[in-house]
C-alpha cells in the first residue's frame, strides 16, 4: 500500500489536519510536511476514509478539505521526500506537552514503569547487576542525564565509533569524528543518540521542568555510534560490526537498535550478526520505522523485535510502520526527553516523535526483567536464545489490548512493564528458536 502526498489549495497544512480530526475521530491524523503546502498523508488515512465514507470516497472528502492534488509515492520516495524537506521553510507544528502523571513524564505511566520499579526499590536503587544495555545509534554526548559530570553509567571507557574518521576539509566536506561513541552534532539526526538513550537510562530528578527517568534508571549503556542519519541503508556493515562488538567486548544483554534500512535486502554480515546475537542470548530490540508503510529492517527480521508507535490515547501514531512483524507496540509521540546541542546546550523538551521512542521504552523494558527474574531466568533456560524467546512471548503476552486495536498491524497490544514483570516464565519446553535469518 503506498502513502500519498498531497498539495492543499493554499490552506494551511494545519488547517487540514483539522478537517480530518472531524471526519476520522479517534485516529491519529497528522501529516508529514515536506513544503509549505506539500505533505505525506499515510495509506492507512486514506483507507480509513474509503471505509468510513463510501458513498463520497476519499478523494471527494479531501477536496472539502482543501487538497487540491494527490498521488501515491512509494516507501523510497517519502523517505526522500521527508529527508529532504527544508525544515526551516516548514510552518511548526505546536509541540503537544502532555500533562505528567503523579510527578512523571505520561509515557513512563502508560507502560506502568513506575509500578515495575517498586519491585526493584524504585527509580533511583536498581541493582543492575551484570546488565548492560547496548545503543547503536549516532552516538552520546556529556548531558547531566547520564551524571555528568559526575559518575556516569555510561560506558565511556568501551564506548565505539564504526565511522569513517576523516577531517574536514572543503572537497569532503566532512566533519571531524570525535571517535570513542562521540556524537560530533553535524549530521542529519545530530542529537538522536542522546535523546533515546535517555529514554533508556536517564535519571535527573532535579530536571529543569520535573523529574526526568528513562524506563532503566541508570542501566549501564554502552554507545556504539555507526551513522549521523536514522535511515542506515549505507551503514549495514557497521550495524554488524558494532552488534558484534557488543555482544563480544561489550558484554551487553539487550542491543537497542532505533535505526532502519528502508527496502531491498540485508547484507550478510548483518544477518550473521543478529543471528550470533540471538544465539548468544542478546535480546535486540529495533523500530519498526518511521513514515514508511513496510516494516523496515532489522525490525522486520525473525530474531529482532519489531516495536510499533502508539500516541497518549493509545491511537496508533500516524508516523509509525506497520505489519504483521511488529511484535507489540510503545509510545511513540509527544514524548518528553532529553535534548542537547552544540556547545554544550543541554535541555528537556516535549516533542519526542518516533518508533525510536517506542524501542527504547522497550529496551529498558528488557533491562528490568532480566533483572527482576535473573534467577529464575539462569535456572529455567540451559540455551541462551530461550531467553529471547521467552521476552518476546511475556512481552507480547502481557501486552495491553485497547478497545480498538489491530494486531496485525500494530502488534499484540501496548507495552505493560509491570505484567511483564510480574508474570510468570514460560517453560523451555514451550518456547520456538525463531528461524535464520
Amino acid at each position: 500500500m503506498n502513502n500519498f502526498t498531497l498539495k492543499t489549495d493554499g490552506r494551511s497544512l494545519q488547517e487540514v489536519e483539522r478537517g480530518l480530526r472531524k471526519y476520522l475521530p479517534g485516529l491519529d491524523v497528522r501529516l508529514w510536511p515536506h513544503s509549505p503546502t506539500q505533505a505525506i498523508i499515510r495509506a492507512p488515512l486514506v483507507h480509513a476514509l474509503e471505509t468510513e465514507y463510501p458513498q463520497i470516497g476519499a478523494g471527494p472528502l479531501l477536496n472539502v478539505l482543501g487538497i487540491q492534488e494527490i498521488r501515491a509515492v512509494s516507501d523510497e520516495a517519502t523517505v526522500a521526500l521527508l529527508s529532504g524537506r527544508d525544515v526551516e521553510q516548514l510552518a511548526v507544528r505546536p509541540v503537544a506537552v502532555i500533562p505528567p502523571v503523579a510527578g512523571l513524564d505520561w509515557h513512563l505511566d502508560l507502560v506502568r514503569a513506575p509500578a515495575a520499579w517498586q519491585l526493584l526499590g524504585g527509580p533511583g536503587h536498581i541493582d543492575w547487576g551484570q546488565v548492560r544495555v547496548g545503543h547503536i545509534d549516532t552516538g552520546y554526548t556529556p548531558h547531566p542525564v547520564f551524571g555528568f559530570p559526575g559518575v556516569t553509567w555510561i560506558d565511556v571507557a568501551r564506548a565505539q565509533s564504526f565511522m569513517p574518521s576523516q577531517a574536514f576539509n572543503e572537497v569532503t566536506m566532512f566533519d571531524p569524528e570525535l571517535g570513542q561513541g562521540r556524537d560530533n552534532l553535524k549530521g542529519v539526526s545530530a542529537g538522536h543518540g542522546t535523546r533515546i538513550a535517555s529514554t533508556i537510562c536517564g535519571h535527573a530528578p532535579q530536571a529543569q521542568g520535573g523529574a526526568f527517568f528513562g524506563v532503566a534508571p541508570k542501566v549501564p549503556l554502552l554507545p556504539l555510534r555507526v551513522t549521523d542519519i536514522v535511515w542506515i541503508n549505507h551503514a549495514e556493515f557497521e550495524l554488524a560490526q558494532a552488534m558484534n562488538y557488543a555482544v563480544d567486548t561489550g558484554g551487553v544483554q539487550v542491543i537497542n537498535i532505533s535505526l532502519g534500512i528502508v527496502g531491498g535486502g540485508v547484507v550478510k554480515a548483518l544477518k550473521q550478526a543478529i543471528n550470533r546475537a540471538y544465539d548468544m542470548g542478546v535480546i535486540v530490540v529495533c523500530a519498526a520505522g518511521n513514515h514508511v508503510n513496510s516494516v523496515v529492517a532489522p525490525a522486520r527480521l525473525a530474531r529482532t523485535i519489531a516495536v510499533g508507535g502508539i500516541t497518549a490515547l493509545d491511537q496508533p501514531w500516524s508516523g509509525s510502520s506497520y505489519g504483521p512483524e511488529v511484535d507489540f507496540s510503545a509510545p511513540a509521540a509527544d514524548l518528553r526527553r532529553a535534548n542537547t546541542k552544540e556547545g554544550g546546550r543541554f535541555s528537556y523538551a516535549a516533542g519526542g516523535d518516533g518508533t525510536s521512542y517506542a524501542t527504547a521504552l522497550t529496551t529498558g523494558a528488557a533491562a528490568l526483567w532480566l533483572v527482576h527474574r535473573q534467577a529464575e531466568i539462569a535456572a529455567a533456560y540451559a540455551q541462551p536464545w530461550q531467553r529471547v524467546a521467552a521476552f518476546v512471548q511475556l512481552a507480547s503476552s502481557t501486552a495491553r489490548v485497547p478497545s480498538l486495536w489491530n494486531p496485525g498491524s500494530f502488534g499484540a497490544g501496548i507495552l505493560d512493564i509491570e505484567a511483564l514483570l510480574q508474570a510468570p516464565l514460560p517453560a523451555a519446553s514451550d518456547l520456538v528458536k525463531a528461524p535464520l535469518v
